[in-house]
């Protein structure tokens, strides 16, 4: 499943989304590689600079958060303007508001939500983790279990999975 996951990221239609999720993908093997090579220093294997692996790490695991936000609000605002697009074919159903339109493309595609809040809540652990900004324990561990809980959800549940 994972080759076929790399496969459609290489081979999607659409740039963007070709871009976004090849992109993500390569962030997050190099996070994984640094992350890695930084467990071998702590167990004394190898001798590296810890710190400047773990800013590495960060900044990686940043980018690769952005390339999926950037792949998540693409794919919303391509849903909300085909949604536009049924509406104005529809006469009657051509008044509706945006917040309406957005309501009705995330009940229709939850995946694009779940993924959206989880890649929201999961960006702050790599800027807290560099340095940017402080956050209490207790707002990370927020983040990071949101992040965990709808990661699961969409190992749970298939539908859920973006």
């Amino acid at each position: 499943k994972q080759w076929y996951q790399r496969r459609v990221a290489i081979t999607a239609g659409d740039p963007i989304l070709r871009y976004s999720m090849t992109l993500s993908r390569i962030s997050s093997a190099l996070q994984f590689f640094c992350d890695n090579v930084y467990l071998f220093s702590k167990l004394g294997l190898v001798k590296v600079d810890q710190g400047g692996l773990v800013s590495l790490s960060s900044k990686l695991w940043l980018y690769a958060d952005f390339m999926n936000i950037i792949r998540v609000t693409y794919e919303i605002r391509h849903e909300i303007n085909e949604q536009f697009d049924r509406q104005e074919s529809n006469l009657k159903h051509s008044n509706h508001s945006l917040y309406s339109t957005c309501r009705c493309v995330l009940s229709r595609r939850p995946d694009l939500f779940v993924d959206l809040v989880k890649n929201m809540s999961d960006i702050w652990l790599p800027i807290h983790s560099s340095g940017v900004t402080t956050l209490s324990p207790g707002t990370v561990g927020f983040c990071g279990t949101v992040s965990s809980v709808l990661g699961a959800a969409t190992i749970w549940q298939k539908s859920r999975k973006l």
